[in-house]
């Protein structure tokens, strides 16, 4: 049995009893998936997209030979006709994608001799629509056509800085007699709702100078004052209320004050509330591969949840061949982390690249040396881990139709034109699973490219097995170059096995399963398999992923309880929480806390593998006596519960 390697060891657990009947009822464990949680983002550029409208191409800042200009891609050539055969949204949806990013729409600031604000981040006006890229009307047709065609719209904000207008002389920080009205709504205009301490371009630990700097020349906004988180809540309140806007990807996240989000995602909730929209989704840019450092945005800082850049990190080594199968072994490890009453590992935005290190196949290349015909099915390999794992997808746009970007491929590199380009590297540009682009678009190839076709089979393939997206999830091999695992749809109490060989060398292995009776067949790959009892044979081809579905219900769902043991765990500083569980099946764990037996239950999170752990954290109980206790539910919906312990955390 796979263990999980992280934080302290816990002594092993003994005197397991086997339970026979359900306990009484326990108090049910609130839902852990965000509203995005059985999501396929794509996330775009709009000014790269398509260009509807060649009438705002007028404006300042357009230069479509430059890659640090804007092009003329607008919200008229996203949104398109919104009829089948276009290539706006209804190509998106067409991909099989159900939600759409997009950069910030915002008015930005007066393009430099070096470059314009296309890209969205240099944000001065927060109330308008950049002229650029259209105008409100524009902005409603666009949100409609979304409404229209099922997909959400999820908005990308930014809360910790606006663009580059206050200055300095001799390290007194001033607004130029020009731009002292540049910035809507009028708070933004005022010196004292700011930092004023200069660049921190060099500065990305943790600490004051992260938080309190220009982030490269960029105005630091004071995100500790009520009347930013409250003037922000009002700004981004009146886009979700005017554009139906589903969610919020928030931009340099790690950059603002640790209790920003205490004080504004509820404002945001509301306001989404207020249009009937309850499942508003938060997620924030913390550029960090540590997950004992993300786990703190998530518990303490109260990010909803955040971009998963572990995830991309491993995946990126795990689909280039750099290592093997137990680097995604070790990353799900650590899920637990994140565990809480609200939400979990599974919430966490995916993906292979973005707008800033780069494109998905160039990070891959990157990794190890490989022939040039791996990269095609390397990349397909990635994405099949993203899709069928946990987690929410996201799409960088333009990967579908293999761009890599030139040079070093990252940043401005990887921010291509989709439309016909006018930039002359991009013509010439390595295409993965098709040729250079030349002067041509991006949308002529679509339907046949090998990227593009692989992604609508993961689509389609998650949209009619509901179970392979976002369930239950459980490792069951992890050896060498092959990975496998088991996730469970919840309606039909079916497993399914989802194996990834990311050698170049055809794999058979023996996979332990929840299932013993009824077989199983094949949904998705090339395979031969061969059941015998609950344990499956299995062999994978090269390079490729294979998923099985069983053709009965679990079948394996003995379950024996033993105790709960607490420990303070130092490498979090948390008290890992473990609950001895033994079972075959894909069963669930939800844990419980209360400080005094008078009061109500509070759940502490569910854990859907093995072990089964939570993360208390001390700073929510200091000096006090906590009761906890544990209830599994298997596949038949058969209740166990584990007695309940007491730990006491010290003051302070």
């Amino acid at each position: 049995m796979l263990t999980k390697r992280i934080g302290s060891v816990v002594a092993t657990l003994a005197c397991l009893v086997f339970a026979t009947s359900a306990v009484a009822a326990s108090p049910s464990a609130p839902s852990d998936q965000v509203g995005l949680s059985k999501e396929l983002i794509y996330f775009v550029f709009p000014d790269r997209y398509l260009n509807g409208d060649t009438s705002n191409d007028k404006f300042a800042g357009y230069d479509p030979r430059d890659t640090a200009f804007f092009h003329g891609g607008d919200l008229k050539g996203l949104t398109g006709t919104c009829a089948a055969g276009d290539n706006g949204l209804a190509r998106i949806k067409k991909l099989g994608f159900t939600a759409v990013w997009v950069t910030p729409l915002v008015v930005q600031q007066k393009p430099t001799p070096y470059g314009a604000g296309y890209h969205g981040y240099w944000g001065v006006d927060f109330l308008n629509v950049d002229p650029h890229l259209g105008t409100k009307e524009d902005m409603v047709a666009f949100s409609e056509c979304a409404k229209k065609l099922g997909l959400k719209l999820i908005l990308d904000v930014v809360t910790n800085h606006t663009g580059d207008v206050i200055q300095y002389k001799e390290k007194e920080a001033f607004i130029p007699s020009d731009m002292v009205n540049a910035k809507n709504p009028a708070w933004l205009n005022d010196l004292s709702n700011y930092h004023n301490v200069g660049d921190m371009n060099s500065c990305w630990g943790e600490g004051s100078c992260m938080q309190l700097g220009d982030f490269y020349g960029l105005d630091d906004i004071a995100t500790e004052k009520a009347v930013v988180y409250n003037g922000w809540a009002d700004v981004y309140g009146k886009w979700i209320k005017d554009y139906g806007i589903s969610g919020f990807r928030v931009d340099t996240a790690r950059h603002v004050d640790d209790n920003f989000f205490k004080n504004w995602s509820p404002q945001i909730n509301a306001a989404a509330q207020s249009v009937g929209i309850n499942d508003f989704t938060i997620f924030g840019e913390v550029w960090d591969v540590n997950p004992i450092n993300l786990m703190n945005y998530i518990r303490r800082n109260k990010i909803q949840t955040v971009l998963d850049f572990p995830f991309q990190r491993s995946a990126a080594e795990f689909a280039s061949g750099y290592s093997d199968a137990t680097t995604i072994e070790n990353l799900f490890a650590y899920d637990d982390l994140y565990t809480t009453a609200t939400t979990s590992a599974s919430n966490m935005v995916t993906f292979l690249g973005n707008h800033d290190m780069g494109r998905a196949g160039k990070i891959i290349e990157s990794k190890r040396i490989n022939p040039a015909a791996e990269l095609l099915p390397r990349t397909l390999l990635g994405h099949s881990l993203m899709y069928l794992t946990r987690g929410i997808p996201s799409v960088y746009y333009g990967d579908e139709v293999g761009m890599t970007g030139t040079g070093s491929g990252s940043d401005q590199l990887a921010r291509q034109d989709m439309f016909s380009t006018k930039v002359n590297i991009w013509k010439t540009e390595k295409r993965i699973g098709s040729s250079p682009i030349g002067t041509g678009n991006a949308f002529d190839i679509t339907d046949k490219h090998p990227i593009a076709t692989h992604l609508k089979t993961l689509a389609n393939l998650r949209a009619t097995n509901p179970g392979l997206a976002n369930a239950s999830m459980q490792i069951r091999y992890a050896k060498d170059y092959l990975l496998a695992i088991s996730k469970k749809d919840d309606v039909e109490n079916r497993e399914y096995v989802v194996a990834f060989n990311n050698s170049n060398k055809a794999i058979k292995a023996t996979i332990n399963t929840a299932t013993a009776k009824g077989g199983w067949k094949l949904i998705m790959g090339k395979s031969s398999f061969k059941a015998v009892g609950e344990k499956v044979t299995i062999t994978v081809p090269a390079l490729s992923t294979v998923v099985l579905k069983a053709n009965q219900k679990i079948d394996k769902t003995e379950v024996k309880v033993g105790k709960i043991s607490s420990k303070l765990d130092f490498l979090t500083g948390y008290y890992e929480t473990k609950a001895s569980v033994t079972t075959k099946d894909l069963a669930k764990v939800t844990f419980y806390s209360r400080t005094s037996s008078d009061q109500p239950w509070n759940s502490l999170g569910t854990d859907t593998n093995f072990p089964y752990i939570v993360y208390v954290d001390p700073l929510e109980y200091e000096g006090k006596s906590v009761q906890l206790k544990a209830e599994v539910i298997n596949s038949k919906g058969a209740k166990y519960e584990l007695p309940s312990t007491t730990i006491v955390i010290p003051a302070p």
